[in-house]
């Protein structure tokens, strides 16, 4: 396993196949698109299997300020493959998380989950996260 963070147009060009599927990023002009998020504060990094060429781990995110202009690390978008060793990898991860927080001066991780991801509430509940918040939702 090899955690790589992408900060190069060369780094996304070498993953972003895998980062598009895992993630579900749509775009016709995926490598601009990342490249240019990650000019404007926006971080990738991924958790790959080189011997099955697989992504197994990830977490898009974003340092913003809010509205006490607290740093925050806001993540957008995570994913955990089941089935290969989930809380090494949420570990490893959160490591990485928490070398981004520190570097940007960041007090708070903020992170939205579906309500209906088990995996994913175990995983963030085992690494200290508390669920604080509801989201209420309506699509209209």
């Amino acid at each position: 396993m090899q955690l790589k963070t992408l900060l190069s147009k060369v780094d996304i060009a070498k993953y972003c196949k895998n980062a598009q599927q895992r993630l579900n990023f749509n775009s016709t002009n995926l490598i601009e698109e990342i490249f240019e998020k990650i000019q404007k504060n926006y971080h990738l990094t991924l958790m790959f299997d080189e011997k099955n060429q697989e992504i197994i781990g990830a977490i898009f995110c974003k340092i913003e300020h809010d509205f006490f202009s607290n740093k925050t690390c806001e993540i957008l978008d995570f994913y955990v493959s089941e089935g290969h060793n989930e809380k090494n990898i949420m570990k490893l991860l959160n490591n990485w998380l928490h070398e981004i927080c520190y570097q940007f001066l960041c007090k708070k991780i903020i992170f939205e989950s579906l309500t209906s991801n088990k995996l994913e509430h175990k995983l963030f509940l085992s690494e200290k996260f508390i669920l604080e918040k509801f989201k209420f939702v309506k699509e209209i």
